[in-house]
């Protein structure tokens, strides 16, 4: 496909449409981009994870012949359709250094400058000078007399130059190191075993007043039957009560769920996603950092187990499938304890 620039008038826009292609990763999910600008992108696609206003950090790849240009933007959900078959973004807090990088894989894009890894390097160590010219008889060396401002600026601009090369070469030797020698979890979050109470009976459900720390035995939830039987709903174990799933006072049938409760005397831990030839790599007691929303810094963290029998059940006993389609579950418990509040938070796991 052809990259084209168009240009619209700047009553409707306030940045240039670029029909580049690009692809966006939002929560782990791949979305190929088909408008975009230094301002924002749009997407034709559905969107269930995000809502107009939020803010959240995405993944933006720029495709060359041979390997992928990765930036990392924060950015915020600006609309979603009524009929959710396209939504988009502006970017956040763009800094002159990413705006700067951002037009100059643009412009070698458009031009063609660059078309594999090697061709970075050689145009950030591109050799910019040349002989001097040969001066005429009658020469005013006055004339051409190189005056302060010039030289700061000639500095200034090498200096630039210079910084521009290194940042590119550090951008590409990141993007390359994480490609290869850093494995990322796909979806991850924070938990801990819950227990699902029951009704025993159908009938009314009328909650009790509960304790902070639930015993095994405690009284959760009392049951009225039809025929006018009180029955009692018990905690199974030291717990903390976290949810009704019958609105009290509601008609409960036998066997719905009815309170959630979440183990206390366990730690918090968290259950990481990862693609199967990735995690083949994993061992137990590996080196796991955790990005928590919300917090300064990485928490770390060791990997307690692998599992890989959650993809074997996900194939349903299809034949043919690829190893990349299939995920395994990792266990990871962090070196410092979660607080109560993170349990289900989403968090961003890597293993390096």
């Amino acid at each position: 496909m052809q990259p084209q620039v168009v240009h619209e008038a700047e009553v409707h826009r306030q940045h240039i449409r670029l029909k580049i292609p690009i692809s966006i990763e939002i929560d782990g999910t791949a979305f190929t981009v088909d408008d975009w600008s230094m301002g924002g992108f749009g997407i034709m696609s559905e969107m269930t994870s995000r809502q107009p206003g939020e803010r959240f950090s995405v993944k933006l790849m720029f495709p060359f012949e041979d390997f992928d240009v990765t930036l990392r933007l924060d950015c915020q959900m600006v609309y979603i359709l009524e009929d959710n078959t396209r939504f988009g973004c502006r970017f956040l807090g763009l800094s002159q250094g990413q705006l700067a990088l951002f037009r100059y894989l643009v412009d070698a894009y458009l031009s063609g400058e660059i078309v594999s890894g090697g061709d970075i390097l050689a145009i950030a160590g591109r050799d910019n000078t040349a002989a001097a010219r040969e001066r005429t008889a009658g020469f005013n060396p006055y004339a051409e007399e190189e005056t302060l401002g010039r030289r700061v600026k000639r500095i200034v601009g090498y200096s630039a130059l210079a910084l521009a090369g290194i940042a590119l070469i550090a951008l590409v030797g990141q993007a390359v190191y994480e490609r290869f020698y850093i494995v990322q979890a796909e979806t991850a979050v924070i938990h801990t075993p819950m227990y699902r109470l029951r009704a025993p009976a159908a009938g009314i459900m009328t909650p009790l007043v509960l304790p902070n720390l639930l015993s095994p035995g405690t009284p959760v939830a009392r049951i009225e039957t039809n025929d006018g039987r009180f029955l009692r709903v018990e905690s199974p174990c030291d717990c903390f009560h976290a949810d009704w799933l019958v609105d009290p006072g509601q008609f409960a049938e036998q066997g719905e769920e009815i309170a959630l409760l979440v183990a206390a005397n366990q730690p918090l831990l968290v259950r990481a996603q990862v693609a199967f030839d990735k995690a083949t790599g994993l061992g137990q007691g590996d080196l796991a950092l955790i990005d928590v929303p919300g917090r300064d810094g990485q928490m770390r963290g060791q990997v307690e187990s692998v599992d890989f029998s959650p993809s074997l059940r996900r194939i349903d006993g299809a034949v043919g499938l690829e190893p990349s389609q299939r995920q395994a579950l990792v266990i990871i418990r962090p070196d410092r304890p979660f607080e109560i509040e993170d349990l289900g938070s989403m968090v961003a796991v890597r293993f390096p």
